[in-house]
């Protein structure tokens, strides 16, 4: 009884220490995905089926081929209007509309909150080392693996903010922009929490191996960004493509290219809920690479020399 209160006190702790730091965080998440959001609602939407059968790509899995498909679509049949003289006017259909949530709010959240995430999880061993306070806490009653697992609830618990937010802007977009879509916010939610439980079990992983919190935090962030820039990519590729083909140049390395983006979790997630029937495959590797990640973490943490 007495250790399960200290855990508690534990966890307590790590949020309270790092929750007003963590002000301007929420405040500037809040804002970027409110803007992005609430921009959806600026256009048209309407139920309207994509003609398929006017391009075919090598590369198909990024949700951005779809918009391509629509971009093709339009320009076939507005045709005669540009040639009449008329200003086309542009409708999206409402998949498309529920793809730009995908790739604007939804991809942004969860990079700014990855990366709030790695900032706050490679500072949890490494900093407390650096400041010599982690031999205290070591020499308490608690064990060195509750002492870990209770400094990672800590820093999921200063995260829940940004994925229950993640998950309200994915409610209003889906209720009220997107209501004739499949509602896609549950999904949000589940893809969100497990990116969160990854990128925490990673960023408390480097805080274990690396002596130094300046050199923890920095290589989580390069692995953040690295993430990013290879979902990027991946959403690039069927315009990439596109372009190939037009100058008939071969795009067969594309395919391989693409297999490579998909090591980002940040492509896991989209393609987990631009094709929920792929999502349990998807989310399982990220749910085994964080458990992975964690184990591998607490492990360590309990062999190190804290004295060192």
């Amino acid at each position: 009884m007495l250790n399960m209160k200290g855990f508690i006190f534990l966890v307590y702790n790590e949020c309270r220490k790092t929750i007003k730091a963590s002000i301007p965080s929420y405040f500037w998440f809040i804002l970027l995905i409110s803007i992005s959001t609430y921009s959806l609602s600026i256009e048209k939407y309407a139920e309207i089926s994509i003609d398929r059968s006017l391009l075919t790509l090598k590369t198909g899995g990024s949700p951005t081929a779809d918009v391509l498909l629509f971009i093709t679509s339009f320009a076939v049949s507005s045709t005669s209007d540009v040639i009449s003289g008329k200003a086309p006017q542009i409708v999206f259909p409402a998949s498309i509309g529920v793809i730009f949530f995908m790739i604007f709010p939804m991809m942004l959240g969860l990079t700014l909150m990855s990366k709030f995430i790695i900032k706050k999880s490679t500072a949890s061993i490494a900093g407390e080392k650096e400041k010599k306070t982690l031999y205290l806490l070591a020499s308490s009653p608690l064990k060195r693996s509750a002492i870990y697992t209770g400094k990672f609830a800590g820093i999921f618990l200063l995260t829940l903010p940004m994925i229950f937010f993640i998950y309200l802007a994915s409610l209003w977009v889906f209720a009220g922009i997107f209501s004739s879509a499949p509602d896609l916010s549950k999904k949000i939610l589940e893809t969100s929490a497990i990116t969160a439980f990854f990128f925490i079990s990673a960023g408390m992983l480097l805080s274990v191996t690396l002596k130094h919190e300046k050199n923890a935090a920095w290589a989580g962030t390069k692995i953040v960004t690295a993430a990013a820039l290879l979902t990027t990519a991946w959403l690039t590729l069927p315009f990439l493509e596109f372009l190939m083909n037009l100058t008939n140049n071969r795009t067969d390395f594309l395919t391989y290219f693409e297999k490579i983006t998909i090591v980002s979790p940040f492509t896991l997630d989209l393609m987990s809920v631009h094709s929920p029937a792929t999502s349990e495959i998807n989310l399982g590797i990220l749910i085994i690479a964080s458990f992975i990640f964690f184990i591998s973490g607490m492990v360590m943490f309990t062999g190190q020399d804290i004295e060192a």
